[in-house]
């Protein structure tokens, strides 16, 4: 039996720079209980390191000009989309201690670079043949900064073992559903798109007589009889969705489901079919962190007396208190003496000491003194 495709009209969803293939597996990979995560980054006791994915520490934003304003705001909306990423809160940028960083974004940066591609405002290549670029910032930041800026903010922090969920979609565009299979990768590309973003990669089926037959049970989004064809790929997550016309818009409706276990159903409605489509990613991704983030334990709020030690030149005071007021968890500073050779501070935490301490353990500009602490003061020396 040949198989359905999709008639020519549906092309208007193909819109998305970001390639589909590389956001969809063949094998997804189920997620793991997840670990406790202590406030300074850190491996728990008797527990193996998780491997770094670094694609979740990369975030990308557009450079609206070339200016270097431009380019720190684009290095900021970069960090924003990564701590999305690694929190599954869409708003965590709302965060205080996140808002603080983003004003510092360059200091998370380990590497970026800028790329252009021919795109229009709809996602073609082209107008009327002449291409017309976009110029987007790619920007690696240091996961292990990255990750004490999570755990300072109180965020949950969402591991990089993730489900790679079956999709099960169909769209009808007013001619009945119809089943769409990795043969039509592009008209995904919205949903894919959005999955990066959110650190999420989804599965397509083939598209078998079988699966194609089964397009009814999707547009009802009953998972429970889906299961059997999804275990044929080893999937334990699966999403099923449906897309249609809606008045002058379209609707995409939802079901995410793990084992027999239904864990969301969700709709969204919007004139444009592509944001109606990558609803589908951010409601998985809001699911599936809400089951497996864990949040870590930062204490309540403190104010401390710092005393920095290692001072030599002017340069060197300038760094230390540059670097401590630039801190995300750094709510307030007050200078208490300054000596030849040392500095004494008051700091109004938004974090208890330990996780200060874990922060400053991700950078390096300060270290633990213990040589300079006291009772009333806890003691830093400065880095080379």
């Amino acid at each position: 039996m040949r198989l359905r495709t999709l008639p020519a009209c549906l092309t208007l969803l193909a819109c998305l720079a970001l390639p589909a293939a590389a956001q969809f597996e063949t094998v997804p990979t189920p997620a793991p209980e997840p670990v406790p995560v202590p406030a300074d980054g850190s491996t728990p006791a008797g527990a193996e390191a998780a491997p770094r994915d670094m694609a979740l520490y990369t975030g990308e934003s557009e450079l609206m000009g070339q200016g270097a304003g431009e380019r720190r705001a684009a290095t900021a909306r970069a960090l924003a989309q990564v701590v999305v990423k690694l929190t599954g809160e869409p708003l965590a940028s709302a965060n205080p201690v996140v808002r603080r960083a983003l004003s510092n974004a360059a200091a998370f940066v380990l590497a970026e670079q800028t790329g252009e591609e021919p795109v229009d405002q709809h996602g073609n290549t082209a107008i009327g043949g002449v291409p017309v670029y976009k110029t987007s910032l790619q920007v690696q930041f240091d996961p292990n900064k990255v990750d004490a800026l999570i755990a300072g903010a109180g965020l949950p922090y969402w591991g990089a073992e993730r489900p790679r969920p079956l999709l099960w979609l169909a769209i009808d565009d007013g001619r009945g559903p119809r089943l769409v299979s990795s043969q039509q990768l592009n008209v995904v590309k919205p949903l894919a798109g959005r999955g990066t973003e959110r650190g999420l990669s989804f599965a397509l089926p083939a598209g078998s007589s079988v699966e194609q037959a089964a397009v009814q049970t999707i547009w009802s989004r009953n998972p429970g009889q889906m299961q059997a064809l999804s275990e044929r790929y080893g999937a334990g997550t699966q999403l099923l969705g449906r897309l249609f016309r809606e008045g002058q818009g379209w609707t995409a409706d939802w079901v995410l489901s793990r084992g027999g276990e239904e864990l969301s159903r969700w709709s969204f409605s919007d004139p444009s079919p592509q944001r109606a489509l990558a609803s589908g990613a951010d409601g998985a991704a809001d699911a599936i962190a809400r089951r497996d983030a864990v949040r870590a334990v930062v204490g309540e709020p403190e104010s401390i007396e710092v005393r920095i030690t290692g001072l030599a030149s002017a340069g060197d005071f300038a760094r230390a208190m540059g670097y401590l007021q630039t801190l995300p968890v750094v709510a307030e500073l007050t200078v208490v003496e300054a000596t030849p050779d040392s500095l004494r501070l008051g700091l109004k935490l938004a974090v208890d000491r330990a996780t200060f301490d874990g922060f400053l353990a991700a950078g390096d500009v300060l270290a633990a003194d213990a040589a300079a602490s006291d009772e009333a003061t806890a003691g830093y020396r400065l880095r080379p």
